[in-house]
């Protein structure tokens, strides 16, 4: 029998009283492309900070590839396979692509900042940093400084970062945001070539991209799973129009 790639079991998370999460249960197999939609608010961030280890559930279980995960820092939840980007960049605009991607290595190996001396003398770790930005089409880019660079070069920069780190359970979380259509065009193609051995849950407003690009989707609103399923029972479902499509 085939482990679930994530098993999420009656996640629940409140801020201040107000509930962001309640009772969502999910199942994600190895190889999926799973899409999370629902209007703001509906909770599908919080969610992927849940499954990230940024903030911990206050009542729930995760697995991951059979492992409980639930109480985990993230740090070992990256050792263990899973990465992420994030709505927000989060980029060190000083410094080069290539340093941003060989700072990720350094953090999902545990490694630190007393690593960063030491960066120039490893040589495996630049090399691997490298091959990533060749895989997001940014190799010729790789000694241009954050700062001096567009926004959607950018968004590929941290889609490198996280595909540096070999992820098993990739989170998307709206990579497409803020991009124009040539820009939108290139992310979603390099989207397309990664590899079915790293399974992808996807947060994404361009419903065009985002329908095209899922195998399964979960509707989400007040932090409860409305409904799951293939994109034309999710589409045709009308709790998709009333709550989503606002018709």
């Amino acid at each position: 029998m085939t482990v679930p790639a994530l098993q999420i079991t009656q996640l629940a998370k409140s801020f201040g009283g107000v509930a962001a999460t309640r009772g969502v249960s999910l199942t994600i197999m190895p190889g999926e492309r799973r899409l999370l939609i629902g209007p703001n608010g509906a909770g599908k961030t919080t969610l992927f900070n849940q499954i990230a280890g940024d903030f911990l559930p206050d009542s729930g279980s995760i697995e991951l590839f059979g492992e409980t995960i639930t109480r985990l820092p993230t740090r070992k939840r990256v050792h263990m396979g899973l990465g992420r980007t994030y709505q927000v960049l989060t980029l060190f605009p000083r410094d080069t692509f290539l340093h941003n991607v060989a700072l990720s290595l350094i953090g999902s190996e545990g490694g630190g900042w007393s690593a960063w001396g030491a960066l120039k003398h490893r040589s495996a770790m630049l090399e691997q940093a490298e091959q990533a930005l060749v895989g997001v089409g940014l190799g010729q880019a790789a000694h241009r400084r954050v700062s001096e660079t567009s926004y959607g070069e950018r968004r590929r920069l941290e889609l490198a970062m996280a595909l540096a780190q070999k992820p098993r359970l990739l989170l998307l979380d709206e990579p497409l945001a803020g991009l124009s259509a040539e820009e939108r065009e290139t992310v979603r193609v390099l989207l397309e070539q990664i590899p079915r051995d790293v399974t992808i849950i996807l947060i994404e407003h361009d419903m065009d991209v985002a329908l095209a690009f899922a195998d399964q989707i979960t509707l989400l609103n007040f932090g409860q799973v409305i409904l799951e399923g293939t994109r034309a029972e999710v589409i045709a479902d009308p709790r998709t129009r009333e709550v989503y499509l606002g018709g």
